[in-house]
């Protein structure tokens, strides 16, 4: 899938709704403000993670309900704690593998 998510990932209409998803949720990590702690979000995090499958549906691709802005601490722990750990996203939002 890795050519997918840098189609997807590099894609302007991701940069847009990532960019506006951050925007809406004031560029804070939703986990972090739920503990009082306010850390500034890095990357928008898809809920359902993306496949070959999926990726095409708005809903899940680009639905503000399927999208969590997180740290990157948060967001590798999310990663790790699902096995789901192929790759780490930069500060800027690109991916890193």
């Amino acid at each position: 899938m890795r050519s997918i998510d840098n189609d997807f990932y590099r894609s302007t209409e991701w940069e847009r709704c990532r960019e506006a998803y951050l925007q809406k949720v004031n560029h804070l990590c939703e986990r972090c403000k739920a503990k009082g702690i306010y850390e500034p979000a890095r990357v928008v995090h898809h809920k359902t993670y993306l496949t070959k499958e999926n990726y095409r549906d708005p809903a899940i691709a680009f639905g503000f309900d399927n999208l969590e802005a997180l740290c990157q601490d948060c967001h590798n722990k999310e990663h790790h704690k699902s096995g789901h750990d192929r790759y780490e996203i930069g500060s800027d939002g690109s991916l890193l593998f």
